[in-house]
């Protein structure tokens, strides 16, 4: 397997332009390099419509019964016989006016606030966990040589 990773170039790796396509080795001054990756993950917030609260009036009529008191008056008329003589009287033509009050009920509506919504709205701060599968880049080094060393003169195997 690290044979034939060695027949492939490395991905982000570009030959120098004075080689052949046929010449994939690396010779002695040359440098291969490899880049290894991982995926991190980044979260962002952006903002969305997330409804709406509504308000809303609307008319309901109610029939109510107001007790009022109410004064009236009235004429009590009482007949007395009498049976004496009159010496200035005369016969002639009258008329007596007694005017009668009475009170009346005038019904009135006026507009009285019983109540005020009052609609604000407040930022809530909240933490949400997000769980996400990222890739990693691990890399294997295969030293076929025998030796066991690299030319810094330690053994090296990263990952």
């Amino acid at each position: 397997m690290a044979h034939e990773e060695r027949d492939r170039p490395a991905e982000g790796y570009h030959e120098p332009a004075e080689k052949d396509a046929g010449e994939r080795g690396v010779g002695p001054g040359d440098e291969l390099r490899v880049q290894r990756g991982e995926e991190e993950l980044r979260a962002e917030t952006r903002e969305r419509e997330a409804g709406a609260m509504r308000v809303r009036k609307s008319v309901r009529t109610d029939h109510e019964q107001l007790r009022v008191p109410k004064r009236r008056e009235e004429v009590d008329i009482e007949r007395v016989p009498v049976n004496r003589e009159s010496p200035g009287a005369e016969i002639g033509e009258e008329e007596v006016v007694v005017q009668v009050f009475e009170e009346e009920v005038v019904v009135s509506k006026r507009v009285v606030l019983k109540e005020e919504i009052r609609l604000r709205k407040v930022v809530v701060e909240e933490e949400e966990v997000i769980e996400e599968d990222v890739r990693r880049e691990e890399v294997e080094i295969d030293d076929e040589t025998g030796r066991g060393t690299e030319p810094d003169g330690k053994g090296r195997r990263d990952g």
